[in-house]
């Protein structure tokens, strides 16, 4: 599928979830947008769902009521995904998610809607998604990476369709066998090396690409660019997006490391959480991120793990 260079892909000028979905409620009233929701129903239920409360309580379970609850709240409040938690320090405006931790329990992060916008317009720009594609994706409500999708999506004109049939895109965030249709031009995997490579050889007409899936981060703060040769894709985890930036540290003196050294990741930008909200000590969003993934940049900027540390990194709850 031929895609059109993205000077000539219509976008909206907004700093909002819900701003997007008014542009497109206005170009495209009944182009479909999110499941069997046009662009100007969608648009109508987040209308409907402002409030005035400081924090608006939603189920991680349904898409179809969560979602345009979740915008026309985050207009004067924040929205907490699947409470099971009281918050602290929650602020209008911010997406709270929990996660659960490898050695058990569960933080709520906060994720300003102001870092899924920007991260979100990167996204769409980077896979030049625009609003002949159709997104079909596996993730759940309290994945960041999810709301960073939705961001794209929104921005781009981009329905999201519950049903792979019919999908050019394809965002498979919780693994397991990709989904597989003539009307795919794209499909992210969270997958090791050797899936994304095996993909490759049986659909060589497919961009198969991937990325950093870390929560703390925004869910995906790197990603493959689609232009990347593919054996550099299955073996890297891509470059960050706009707006990120990367360091590789060396984790017992704070010292940059060269191209090609191993160190300690460290992330900052607008898709790294603003913080946590259940009596954590707070982060300082301005400060990188230690994420203790260990990897090294290429000459390209593109990120390399391990294959150890690639494996716990897709061990972890999504």
């Amino acid at each position: 599928m031929q895609r059109r260079p993205d000077s000539v892909i219509s976008r909206p000028v907004s700093n909002t979830l819900a701003g997007f979905v008014a542009y497109w409620s206005v170009a495209s009233a009944h182009a479909p947008a999110l499941g069997n929701l046009s662009w100007k129903s969608l648009h109508d239920a987040i209308v409907a769902a402002k409030t005035s409360a400081s924090v608006v309580a939603l189920p991680a379970d349904d898409l179809h009521m969560t979602v345009p609850q979740a915008l026309g709240a985050l207009v004067s409040a924040a929205a907490l995904i699947a409470p099971a938690q009281k918050t602290q320090r929650a602020k209008p405006g911010e997406v709270i998610l929990p996660q659960r931790r490898p050695g058990g329990g569960e933080v709520l992060m906060r994720f300003s809607e102001g870092g899924l916008v920007a991260m979100g317009r990167a996204l769409a720009d980077r896979y030049s998604i625009g609003p002949d594609d159709r997104i079909w994706l596996d993730g759940t409500l309290t994945d960041p990476s999810t709301w960073l999708i939705l961001a794209a999506a929104f921005y781009a004109g981009c329905p999201i369709s519950f049903e792979a049939q019919g999908a050019t895109i394809a965002w498979h965030l919780r693994g397991g066998p990709p989904i597989t249709g003539d009307t795919l031009r794209l499909v992210h995997l969270r997958a090791g090396r050797d899936t994304l490579a095996s993909l490759q050889r049986s659909r060589p007409d497919l961009t198969v690409v991937n990325g950093l899936t870390l929560a703390e981060a925004g869910g995906l703060p790197l990603c493959s660019d689609p232009r990347d040769p593919a054996a550099t894709v299955a073996a890297t985890v891509g470059r960050p997006l706009h707006g990120m930036e990367v360091m590789i540290v060396d984790p017992r003196t704070g010292m940059d490391m060269l191209l090609y050294e191993t160190g300690e990741v460290w992330l900052r930008g607008p898709g790294v959480m603003a913080g946590f909200a259940n009596g954590i000590a707070p982060f300082e969003p301005a400060r990188f991120l230690r994420t203790g993934i260990l990897g090294f940049l290429d000459s390209e900027g593109r990120l390399v793990l391990s294959r150890s540390e690639e494996e716990a990194l897709l061990a972890l709850p999504h």
